[in-house]
């Protein structure tokens, strides 16, 4: 008998690789050496053999623990499991665990159910809205149940009928022997095409489906805080499921629209203020604007441009927390481009007299340093 290779190296870990590492490593060994993918190749069909008997042992606690510790005589001839013998693995089950159902080209679902598909909507708010929350009725087209038959696909008074052939799952399996023991593979009926039952009278609004278009009001509740290009889920409003499955779930996308006062930078707001040139000197009381409504804000004598106030908490709330950022204030000293020949004259006289004095303080003050420094001083 062939000696045994090591169940890490069967599947190319290392022996203290994760479990998720585990099964990465076993899904691209298993579809590249599945029996149908190399129908052809003996050889492929023992190393897949192997490898599925290796992942058997390695994802399961108990089986690794002992063969960790005692190697393939810890498992007394077993695999992963004491009740189990090596090779009689369910491998139809292990498959459709890690691949789903349409593995290997199997199909459908087991119940016949399926979930329906989530819908989408957009609706455009204000700055404002969006940062102190907002409730909008937005118009949606989604598939709907159909009224008409209660979802049953039937024309009242009739009703649908279980298949006969799945039993009403909605799906058949098919059982195959192989070098590798029972593959178990399923499918959807091929009788009522996955739906579990059979409708002798459709429906004539619906035409058998159980769902049908509709255009419908909803009322939607947009957080404090929301941001633009954000979605709002709304659990179960999407589009009706197939078969009693459940609806899929509604996406509102966010739109916020520009504000021209405002830049927004996360929480915080940016925005500006025009003073001119004798306000910003003298100091002067300007009206600002903030979200809660326009705000007096003192600014004191020989404010300069480019400075920056900040009101605390006339931000923008947090999506979750709640807390306010800040509202920035950009300083924006504003110079006038035309001039009358009076006001040339006065700004002149002004300009003269600044540089005098400002010339005379800092030539002094420069010249004291220079002195000193010269001197050693």
């Amino acid at each position: 008998m062939a000696t045994r290779r090591d169940y890490y190296e069967v599947l190319g870990v290392a022996r203290g690789a994760s479990e998720a590492d585990i099964k990465k490593a076993f899904r691209g060994l298993a579809r590249r050496l599945h029996p149908d993918v190399n129908a052809d190749d003996p050889a492929a069909n023992e190393r897949f053999r192997e490898v599925a008997e290796a992942y058997e042992v390695l994802s399961s606690d108990e089986s690794r623990a002992l063969y960790d510790r005692y190697g393939h005589a810890g498992l007394g001839g077993r695999a992963a499991t004491s009740e189990r013998p090596a090779g009689a693995t369910n491998l139809g089950d292990l498959f459709s665990m890690l691949f789903g159902d349409e593995a290997f080209g199997g199909g459908g679902s087991r119940s016949g159910a399926m979930a329906g598909a989530d819908a989408g909507a957009e609706v455009q708010i204000t700055l404002a809205e969006a940062a102190f929350g907002v409730r909008r009725d937005i118009e949606i087209e989604i598939v709907a149940p159909c009224d008409h038959c209660g979802a049953s696909g039937a024309e009242p008074p009739s009703q649908p009928d279980r298949c006969g052939t799945c039993g009403g799952s909605g799906s058949v399996q098919q059982v195959q022997r192989t070098m590798l023991g029972q593959m178990v593979r399923t499918g959807p009926c091929p009788t009522c095409a996955g739906r579990g039952v059979l409708i002798e009278d459709p429906c004539k609004v619906c035409r058998g489906a159980g769902r049908r278009p509709e255009r419908r009001s909803l009322g939607v509740t947009i957080p404090a805080g929301v941001d633009h290009g954000q979605r709002v889920r709304i659990t179960g409003q999407g589009h009706a499921g197939q078969n009693g499955g459940p609806p899929g779930d509604l996406y509102v996308q966010i739109l916020v629209e520009e504000d021209a006062r405002f830049r927004r930078e996360g929480t915080d707001l940016v925005t500006a203020v025009d003073l001119t040139m004798t306000q910003a000197a003298l100091g002067a009381t300007v009206t600002v604007p903030t979200l809660d409504g326009d705000a007096e804000l003192d600014f004191r004598a020989g404010t300069q441009p480019g400075e920056v106030r900040v009101l605390r908490g006339r931000g923008v709330p947090a999506l979750r927390g709640g807390r306010r950022g800040n509202l920035r204030i950009l300083v924006n000293v504003v110079v006038p481009r035309n001039l009358s020949g009076d006001q040339k004259k006065l700004v002149e006289r002004l300009d003269q007299s600044l540089a005098e004095r400002n010339f005379r303080e800092e030539s002094e003050g420069f010249l004291g340093r220079f002195r000193r420094a010269r001197d050693g001083g």
